[in-house]
């Protein structure tokens, strides 16, 4: 599986992770399973969150594989591999919100971009 972050999409990912020295983005299925994740509201649409978190904030267990993309690897819910395909787009909307795309069509057309720095894991 392989995500490109399109320059678009990265205009509203860059501030966030400027904002926190030693930050890191990952790719979170948003199913009410980790402290990054608010809601399992999943039962009527697939739910995407890009989360800027600290590199010292717990990922483990929940994040335990990770796929690549043009920004690097992303953290990932393994599980939620079930709701991707091999090659996604996350892009920029008009109106300046973004889209999760891939080959078949939208995966997410409302995907969050978060920041989680705050969120305590201990």
């Amino acid at each position: 599986m392989y995500l490109t972050i399109t320059d678009a999409a990265m205009e509203h990912i860059t501030p966030i992770l400027n904002k926190t020295p030693n930050s890191r983005l990952i790719m979170m299925y948003e199913d009410g399973v980790s402290p990054y994740s608010h809601h399992g509201e999943v039962a009527m649409q697939v739910s995407f969150v890009f989360a800027v978190v600290r590199e010292d904030q717990l990922l483990a267990p929940w994040f335990d594989e990770t796929i690549d993309s043009n920004v690097g690897p992303l953290p990932i819910k393994g599980y939620s591999k079930d709701y991707m395909v091999d090659n996604m787009v996350l892009d920029g909307k008009k109106f300046g919100s973004v889209v999760l795309r891939g080959d078949s069509g939208t995966i997410d057309d409302t995907p969050e971009i978060r920041d989680e720095t705050q969120t305590v894991t201990e």
